[in-house]
């Protein structure tokens, strides 16, 4: 299965990105596209162009901002809140992850510490990932 990966407002994208994609690859995700937005207007239309394309889209970072660039603030406003299941990835060493799931499409947050995304795609969302999003099913 095919997903991209959004930067937003990330500075340790290569080690995030070589985090992410060891946790990836351990689920059979393959990564299509990876792309960078620095305010919440690009990011907009980044998850636009991406969902377009694929069902599956990481955003690493915007999770520790207390102003208007973080990113939960920013989709809680922008979302439409029919959405089938949120649910809070719990990260004991910073900052929480979420995942939002829409039909067939999910978008998972991601902190931008390499740790803490393989904390979390090792914990919370690896369960989540066989069960829902297996290659057969």
């Amino acid at each position: 299965m095919e997903c991209g990966i959004l930067f937003y407002t990330a500075r340790k994208t290569s080690f995030c990105e070589r985090a992410l994609k060891k946790r990836l690859s351990e689920h059979m995700l393959i990564t299509k596209s990876v792309s960078f937005a620095s305010d919440c207007k690009a990011l907009g239309k980044k998850l636009g162009e991406d969902f377009e394309r694929l069902n599956i889209v990481f955003v690493i970072g915007g999770l520790g901002f207390t102003d208007g660039r973080n990113i939960a603030s920013i989709l809680s406003r922008a979302i439409d809140f029919d959405v089938d299941e949120v649910k809070k990835l719990k990260n004991s060493s910073g900052d929480d992850g979420y995942l939002i799931k829409k039909g067939r499409q999910l978008l998972i947050l991601l902190p931008d510490e390499p740790a803490q995304i393989e904390e979390i795609m090792s914990g919370p969302i690896s369960s989540y990932i066989k069960r829902n999003l297996s290659v057969n099913a």
